[in-house]
């Protein structure tokens, strides 16, 4: 049990620290939306969320439009989405 709690450490610590941290922020802010305000489909406003911080990364730096940066996000949030329509299907 170790050795494969090992591996799926080092997977994740692969993963690089600002993909992980675009993970958590899409979690957070799915997690908010299901939570504190009852939505059913707190993915949406992740999409929105996600554009906005990649397009203000275009304004802001100069960047380009990261879309493994979007994807981590949506990934995150995913999350709470599986785990809200879980519920309204289960109860």
């Amino acid at each position: 049990m170790r050795k494969i709690w090992d591996k799926i450490v080092a997977w994740v610590l692969s993963i690089p620290a600002d993909k992980r941290l675009h993970f958590v922020c899409g979690f957070i802010i799915a997690a908010f939306f299901a939570i504190a305000l009852g939505m059913k489909f707190c993915f949406w406003p992740v999409i929105f969320f996600a554009a906005g911080k990649e397009v203000f990364d275009i304004f802001s730096s100069g960047q380009k439009f990261d879309w493994k940066d979007f994807a981590a996000t949506l990934l995150g949030a995913l999350v709470p989405q599986v785990f809200v329509l879980l519920h309204l299907w289960w109860f």
